[in-house]
C-alpha cells in the first residue's frame, strides 16, 4: 500500500487520519496552508500547493478538510495531476448489498449505508450517519453525524445534511456550487 498523504490537519482529518491506519496505511504527512507548532509539526510536510512535488513519488490522497467547496476546489485545481485519491471506511462501519463508493470519499465510525446507494466522490458519511437503501449523494457531498436518509434520497452535488437532520424519502436536497 501507498505511503498517504492527508491534506488538511484540522479537527476533521485527525478522524481520517485514524481511518486511515485503520485500513493499513502509512501516514507520509499533512498539507496544510496553516503551519501547526509543536507536536504536530512534526509530519507536516508543507502548504497546499506543494502538492505537485509528492505526485512523482505515487503517493496516495485524501482531502481531509470538512468544508465541501474547498475539498472540491482543491480536487480540481490538482485535477490535471491524476492523484491517487483513496477511500477510506472504517471497520465499524456497516456497508450493505450494491453501494457503490468511489474514490475519496470517508465514512465514518457506525455510519451505515444500505443496499443499492450511490455514493460519489469525495463524499463525507460522518460518524453514525443513516443512508437508506438506493439514496444517491453525489460528488463533495456531506453527511454530518447522526443524520438519517430515509430510501431513496439524493443529495446533489456539494450538499450538506447537518447533523442529527432527518431527511425523508425520495426526497432531493440541492447542494452549492
Amino acid at each position: 500500500m501507498a505511503d498517504l498523504i492527508i491534506i488538511g490537519m484540522g479537527g476533521h482529518s485527525k478522524v481520517v487520519t485514524d481511518i486511515a491506519r485503520l485500513n493499513g496505511h502509512k501516514i507520509l504527512g499533512y498539507l496544510d496552508d496553516v503551519e501547526l507548532v509543536g507536536t504536530q509539526r512534526e509530519l507536516y510536510l508543507g502548504r497546499i500547493d506543494t502538492l505537485p512535488r509528492w505526485v512523482k513519488d505515487r503517493h496516495s490522497f485524501v482531502v481531509a478538510i470538512g468544508n465541501n467547496l474547498v475539498r472540491k476546489a482543491i480536487v480540481e485545481n490538482y485535477k490535471d495531476l491524476n492523484l491517487d485519491y483513496v477511500k477510506l471506511i472504517h471497520p465499524a462501519a456497516i456497508i450493505g448489498s450494491k453501494v457503490e463508493i468511489l474514490s475519496g470519499t470517508v465514512v465514518m465510525p457506525g455510519a451505515i449505508l444500505n443496499a443499492g446507494s450511490k455514493i460519489g466522490e469525495h463524499v463525507i458519511l460522518n460518524t453514525s450517519a443513516v443512508v437508506d437503501h438506493d439514496c444517491v449523494l453525489g460528488d463533495f457531498v456531506h453527511i454530518a453525524q447522526g443524520a438519517i436518509l430515509a430510501g431513496g434520497v439524493t443529495v446533489e452535488s456539494c450538499g450538506h445534511v447537518e447533523v442529527g437532520e432527518r431527511v425523508r424519502g425520495w426526497s432531493v436536497v440541492g447542494g452549492k456550487q
